[in-house]
């Protein structure tokens, strides 16, 4: 499946806990971050893993913008954003998004009450090189990064697939979480989780 395996967000792209904005780079294990399921409801959700990370790594991402407000996420290609689609919620690679395509945004400010959720419509995508690379992954298996949902995940063509197959890291953390910080020695994907390293070995077996 090659979850984890491909590259994510860049240092600087921000979430939000409920003390406020984050770097990517200042998020760290346990920190709670809002999220967008695929139904469109938010909440808090836990940061169990990283699924890659790589502080000094420099990457091409996708920086996508937005007509509406003129908001960015900036992701690699292989990464799944959520993207409205005849009144549902579907996760797509980055790479195939298309101006016109309508991403959902979520408000960046850190409240605790009812968070809105909404449209807009990509204007522009353009090729940039970012220092950093950063995978963080939830208990829910999504993420909202620089105001726009996005899956946990990259690699991979289904979310849905992609959140039950690390459903082990995520029992790790609940049962065990101080072996957490532990489990992040990828060999074969540098940077990688061990066990998101051992399905990377296996599927190159495949």
């Amino acid at each position: 499946m090659g979850v984890g395996f491909y590259l994510c967000f860049p240092a600087d792209s921000s979430v939000v806990t409920p003390q406020g904005v984050k770097r990517m780079s200042e998020l760290r294990l346990g920190d709670k971050v809002r999220v967008v399921n695929p139904n469109g409801s938010v909440q808090w959700s836990d940061v169990c893993a990283w699924a890659h990370r790589e502080p000094t790594k420099v990457a091409k991402y996708l920086k996508l913008t937005t007509s509406n407000t003129g908001r960015q996420i900036t992701m690699s290609p292989e990464h799944l954003v959520a993207v409205a689609k005849q009144g549902k919620i579907d996760y797509v690679q980055a790479g195939t998004v298309r101006p016109g395509d309508r991403l959902l945004a979520c408000d960046t400010a850190a409240q605790t009450g009812a968070t809105p959720v909404w449209q807009e419509t990509v204007h522009r995508i353009d090729l940039v090189e970012s220092l950093g690379v950063y995978a963080p992954v939830t208990l829910t298996g999504t993420i909202s990064v620089d105001g726009v949902a996005a899956s946990c995940y990259a690699g991979t063509h289904s979310h849905t697939a992609a959140h039950a197959a690390l459903k082990p890291v995520r029992h790790s953390w609940v049962h065990h979480p101080e072996r957490a910080a532990g489990h992040h020695t990828g060999v074969r994907v540098p940077g990688a989780h061990s066990y998101i390293d051992h399905l990377a070995h296996a599927a190159l077996k495949a």
